[in-house]
Order: C-alpha cells, then structure tokens, then sequence
C-alpha cells in the first residue's frame, strides 16, 4: 500500500454501503473520519461549508449521500429539486473545490446504475446522479497528472435501508433479478479496499456498475 494514503473521509459513511467503505479502508490501515449527517448534511450549504472549513487536505475522498423518495414527474416539487440539487450535486461540488485532495490520492463517488438506465420514479435521482458522473469526469481528467484516481462507482440494488425504501417485496424482487439475490454491501467495501491496497491508478476516470447483471447493456 502507498505509505503517502494516511488519512480517508467518507460522507455518508455511518451506515449502508459508506459504513463497508469505511470498514475496508480500516482494513487497509486508513484512518477513517466516517461522516454522518450530524457531521455533515449535505442538503444544507452552510453545513457542507463549515466541514470544509474543518477538512482542508485529505487522502481519499469518499462521496455518498442517500437519495430522494421515489416520486412521478407531477409529484415532484421546485423545493424538491432545490434539496436534493444541493445534496447531489452542488455539496460534492463544494467538497471537491475546498478539500485539496494530495498527490496519489482517491476519490470515490457512490453514485447509482440509474446513470445509465433511470428508474420508474427516479427522475430527481437518475437526473442529479447523472450530472454529478459527467462533472466528475471532467474533474478527474484535470487532475489525473497529478496522480489522483477518480473512479463512480455505480450500484445497483443492494442490502441497505435505501432498497428496503425503493422495493415493496423483497423477495419477489430478488426472484426476478439475474443472479437471484440483491448485492452485500462488504463487496463494494472489500473493492475500495482493493483499488487503495493494490494501489491501482490506471482505472481514473472509469465508472464500475455493481449491478448483478441487471442492465442488459454491453457499454
């Protein structure tokens, strides 16, 4: 492992698939700052601010926030955007534009295979999530000379509370997926593990579907 990576922050990191992140690059000798929304809300600007203010250099970034309710198109209010435009998208902004991230560090982003395929209900998701991958595109070209991995990972559904809010039967559900069961969060946790331990740098850039095959799509 690069002896340089000291120090990781995750957002969102209290439980789900932030809290197996944190658990692996514990694994990995990382001192973890594990956020919860106590520590940082990242709907809440002044928040998002303040822990920056607080966490001005880092190793590795985690990037995790949970998702809006499932909600149809003339449900959706201009509060709602405004909310989750802020949790999504403008918070991770701020964080990457404040926290220097040093030289041979990671960022991860935890965004959601409806980057790729939207869901049923998912417009506010599916629509800030995709916004979020292509800045951060953008964002790990500019920094790639400087030896800083950026990789989206992009899960499908997996055993965490935001699956038991999504899905109504769990067990239908798991019945009609290709692989006949929802993912493990320690996957996703023991994966990070791997890209830090192995040093693997040459990934910068990629977007990793954790989706069990469910998206029929070769690219």
């Amino acid at each position: 492992m690069n002896s340089k990576l000291r120090k990781a922050i995750i957002i969102g990191g209290s439980k789900g698939l932030g809290r197996e992140i944190s658990i692996g690059l514990k694994k990995a000798k990382i001192k973890t700052i594990t956020c919860s929304r106590k520590d940082i809300d990242t709907s809440d600007l002044f928040s998002v601010e303040n822990f920056a203010k607080k966490h001005k250099k880092i190793d590795i970034l985690v990037l995790n926030s949970g998702g809006p309710p499932p909600l149809k198109f003339n449900e959706i209010k201009i509060d709602d955007w405004k909310k989750y435009f802020n949790q999504l998208f403008l918070s991770f902004f701020i964080l990457l534009k404040k926290i220097k991230i040093n030289k041979g560090g990671y960022i991860f982003y935890i965004s959601s295979s409806i980057i790729k395929e939207p869901g049923d209900g998912l417009i506010i998701s599916s629509s800030l999530r995709s916004a979020m991958s292509s800045m951060l595109k953008s964002y790990s070209i500019e920094k790639a000379s400087k030896g800083i991995t950026t990789i989206n990972i992009a899960p499908g559904p997996f055993k965490t509370g935001r699956v038991k809010e999504l899905v109504k039967n769990l067990k239908s559900f798991e019945k009609s997926l290709p692989t006949k069961k929802i993912g493990n969060p320690k996957e996703i946790g023991e994966f990070v593990k791997f890209i830090v331990e192995k040093k693997i740098k040459y990934i910068s850039g990629s977007t990793v579907y954790f989706d069990g095959n469910i998206n029929k799509s070769y690219n």
